[in-house]
C-alpha cells in the first residue's frame, strides 16, 4: 500500500478517519449525503477534511438570527447558539457528541494504522487543530471542563472501537489510497468512495 511517503501515509489515514466517521454519522444532527463533507485537501498548509458543521444555510435561519439579535460576523453566545440549535431542530448535546466522534476519529485511525495508543497520536503536535476544534465544540454548547472531558473520553473510545470494524477500516484505507497528493477531492466523491467501501462494492 503506497500513499506516496511515510509522513503523508499517516496523514492520509488520519483525514480519511475523519471522513469515514462523518459518513457514518449521516442521518444524525442534520448531516446528509449532500452536506456531510465539503472536500479533503492534502497539499496546502495543514491537510484538512472540511465539513459543514451545521446546516447554517437552512431556509429562514438568517432571518431568525436577525430577529433574535444574532449578528453575522460576531460569534454567538452559548444562549444564542441554543436558540439557533432549537430553530434547526438539533439537540446540542447530540450534535456535540457526533462532532467529537468525528474529530477523534482522525487520531483513532492514525493510531490504529501506526499500532500505537490513541493518546500518543491525540497529544502529538499534528493533532493541535483537532484538539482546538474539540474544545470549541464543547464551549459552543456550554459544557464545563469536566463534562467536556468525560464526553470526549467516551466518544474517542467509540472512535477507536469503530476503527476495529472490518468494513470501517476497509473504507478508511480505500479512501486514503485514493486521496490526491495535490488539489481537493470534492465531498460528493469522498462520500461515494466511503459508502461503496463500507458495502464492499
Amino acid at each position: 500500500m503506497d500513499f506516496g511517503g511515510g509522513a503523508r501515509r499517516d496523514t492520509a489515514v488520519h483525514e480519511s478517519g475523519h471522513a469515514v466517521a462523518r459518513v457514518l454519522s449521516i442521518g444524525r444532527v442534520g448531516i446528509t449525503n449532500d452536506n456531510a463533507i465539503r472536500w479533503i485537501e492534502m497539499d496546502r498548509g495543514s491537510p484538512h477534511c472540511s465539513v459543514f458543521e451545521l446546516p447554517l444555510n437552512m431556509p429562514g435561519l438568517k432571518e431568525f438570527g436577525e430577529r433574535e439579535g444574532i449578528r453575522e460576523g460576531i460569534w454567538p453566545t452559548v444562549e444564542e447558539w441554543r436558540k439557533l440549535f432549537s430553530f434547526m431542530g438539533i439537540d446540542p448535546l447530540k450534535w456535540t457528541s457526533v462532532r467529537l466522534f468525528e474529530i477523534a476519529a482522525g487520531a483513532a485511525a492514525q493510531a490504529k494504522f501506526a499500532n500505537v495508543p490513541f493518546e500518543l497520536v491525540w497529544y502529538d503536535g499534528g493533532c493541535s487543530d483537532d484538539r482546538q476544534k474539540a474544545i470549541e465544540t464543547c464551549q459552543r454548547v456550554g459544557l464545563n471542563e469536566a463534562e467536556a472531558t468525560g464526553l470526549f473520553a467516551e466518544r474517542s473510545k467509540e472512535a477507536c472501537t469503530v476503527m476495529d470494524k472490518t468494513d470501517v477500516w476497509r473504507a478508511v484505507l480505500t479512501l486514503a489510497e485514493r486521496l490526491p497528493t495535490t488539489g481537493r477531492m470534492p465531498g460528493d466523491a469522498v462520500v461515494s468512495i466511503v459508502q461503496n467501501a463500507l458495502r464492499a462494492l
